[in-house]
This record gives C-alpha cells, structure tokens and sequence, in this order.
C-alpha cells in the first residue's frame, strides 16, 4: 500500500554568520529550501510580523523573531518558523493568513526556552544534530512545543465541517458571539474572545468552523483563548479588542436593538434557523463572499472611475444593478457595502448630495 504523502511541514531556521541560514530543527525529513531560498525568505521578512509566501510547488507562512543570547555578537540570535503547504489549493493561501497567531505563539513559547541560545551556540560551536547534543530536557519541552503547535497548524483548512459539530457549535456557542466575529472580521477588527472555561473544548471546532466559512472573503483577526491561555501570552495581544463572553454578549446585544449590527445578525439568525446542517454552514459562506464580491467590485468600479469628485449613491447602485443584474439595491445595504470598503480596503467614498438626490434618498426604502 503507497505511504500517504505528508503535505504540511513545519521548520524551525536559525541564522548562523559563517554557513547562512540554516535548519534547526523539523520533525520532517526532507527540507525543499536550500540557502538562496531562505537568503530571500530572512530578507523579505521585516520585524517580527507574519508573512506568507507561494512558490511555484507549494506555500509558506512564516515568521522572523530574535531571542536575546549572551553568545551572541549582536545580543541576540535569529530565527525564523516556516510552516509549509504542499497542496495545490487555490484556497491554501488565503487560509494560512488566518494562522498568523498562532505563528506568533509558537515563537513566543520558543523564546521561553531559557537554554535555547546556549544549545544553538554548542550546535554551531560543533557542528552537531540536535540529537547528539544532549539536553534532554530542552528536546523534550522543544518536542512538546512544536507538536503542540504543528497540530494546530496542520488543522484542515479546506474541510467543511461535520454536522455533528455544527450542531455541537449551534448548541454551545452563543450566536452574539458569531453575529460579533462576522462583524470583526468585516471591519477588520483586531479581537481577542476570551471563551468560558467549561466551552473551551469547543475551541478548534469553532476555529476551523471561522477558516471555512472566511476562505474565499475576508481575512479576519479573531482570536479564541481561554482566560489562561490569554494570561500566560497577554504580551502577544496588544492592540487587541480583549472580550470576554459575557461582555461581548452583552455588547452584541445592545448594538443589535441598535440595529447597528443588522446585516451580521440577519446572516447569522439564517444560519441558526436553517435546521439542515449540512446546508447552512455553506449557505453562511456563500452569503459571505457575496458581500466580498460587491465590495470588491465597488471598490474597483470607484478606483478606476473619474470619480475625483463626490459620488451619488444612486451612480454605485445603478451600476451594480446593471452590471450584476441585481433588481434592487437597498440604501442601508449600500452604506453597509460602502462602510466595509472603507474599513476593510481603506477607500473612502465620499457621497454628492443634491436637494433632489436627498428626496430621491428619503423614498427608498431601508
């Protein structure tokens, strides 16, 4: 029987000053970057911010940090996490985006590693594998590490999930919660949930459930810990919205008899209400790349348009109901569409208001 072939492989590099760029550890055999390879990946990369690169045979996330090392010349010593996909999915790129966290965790945890600078300068200093250097206790907790991290990045990107943990999510999982994820992701908000203790299991499933329905849309910042979880890395969360459940339920709440957060919610009551839970979670993902299509088209038909000057509303709407073919564009729906554009593409549409364009306005209906 022919051996499945291992599609996802993670690598941690070092820097060394006289060979270059070099691996120093992977649990994976064989390693397809060789010096020039890695040269441009280390150059690319600027500060410690994740970045994700496609080559022609497969796709990378990867991530440059220092640790600080008294062996070291400069102070300190360079690494970098490469986590590669070798399948040909338009979709892969999009998805490794969304792993951008926890690339950044698993560098935070390596830098925890107090014996990290003293073994990498025994490994230069000999020329030896890991292995052969000892330490038993360092490979142990670097074992532990990087297969804790490896299972959370090798996670199925493309899968949909499961009916059975559709219902399970449908059953724990607040749809505030939901209604406030879409809405973060939209809006490109930089939020942290921090999930109660007893449906902290629920994680991965609503984790993978978010990489699904987002593949072909938005790229969201979302982050789901537990209080603890977020206690021991809180460094790694500045700039962060920080929420706990009950707060953001609460919020959500207000904002929805506000009716501030009307389309988010109409999406998700649709996906809760849909009994077929086979159904539902790809209805959910389409209606969301059917946002990210109108906003994407709006953004380039204003781009590439005269429009140096205020635009009417009317003008975007009678575009997208020609072009697209759609019967009718409602006002708030083209606000919401515009607002997103604003947000999330950084184009800021700046309305024209005339005395008949504002009756014109006030006869829509919402």
């Amino acid at each position: 029987m022919k051996e499945k072939k291992e599609t996802r492989k993670l690598y941690i590099f070092y820097f060394d000053q006289v060979e270059g760029p070099k691996l120093f550890f992977s649990r994976h055999e064989d390693n397809p970057f060789d010096g020039v390879i890695l040269d441009m990946l280390l150059g690319y990369g600027g500060g410690e911010k994740p970045f994700p690169i496609a080559f022609e045979n497969f796709q990378t996330l990867n991530y440059r940090f220092y640790i600080s090392s008294k062996f070291a010349r400069s102070g300190f010593e360079e690494f970098m996490i490469t986590f590669l996909v070798d399948e040909q999915l338009n979709e892969n790129f999009k998805s490794l985006k969304l792993k951008s966290q926890i690339i950044q965790e698993f560098a935070h945890e390596l830098k925890g590693l107090k014996e990290f600078p003293k073994i990498l300068y025994e490994k230069r200093k000999t020329r030896k594998d890991l292995e052969a250097l000892g330490y038993n206790k360092f490979k142990n907790s670097l074992m532990e590490t990087y297969n804790k991290y490896f299972t959370l990045f090798a996670l199925p990107f493309t899968g949909k999930p499961r009916e059975d943990v559709i219902i399970k999510l449908k059953m724990n999982i607040l749809p505030e919660i939901l209604i406030y994820i879409v809405h973060a992701c939209l809006f490109r908000q930089r939020i942290l949930i921090l999930i109660k203790k007893e449906f902290t299991h629920m994680i991965p499933d609503l984790n993978n459930f978010i990489d699904y329905v987002f593949q072909k849309s938005f790229t969201g910042e979302v982050v789901l810990k537990s209080k603890s979880q977020y206690k021991k890395n809180r460094q790694l969360y500045e700039g962060y919205i920080i929420m706990h459940e009950k707060d953001l339920v609460n919020e959500t709440r207000k904002l929805v008899n506000s009716h501030q957060l009307k389309f988010e919610t109409d999406l998700i009551r649709a996906f809760y209400n849909n009994h077929d839970n086979g159904s539902c979670v790809l209805d959910l993902k389409e209606k969301l790349e059917g946002i990210y299509i109108l906003t994407k088209y709006l953004f380039n038909y204003y781009e590439r348009g005269d429009f140096k000057k205020p635009v009417s509303p009317r003008t975007l709407v009678k575009h997208l109901e020609d072009s697209l073919k759609f019967k009718k564009i409602r006002k708030q729906y083209l606000y919401f569409l515009t607002d997103i554009i604003r947000v999330y593409f950084g184009l800021d549409i700046i309305w024209c208001w005339d005395k008949l364009g504002e009756k014109i306005d006030d006869l829509w209906k919402c």
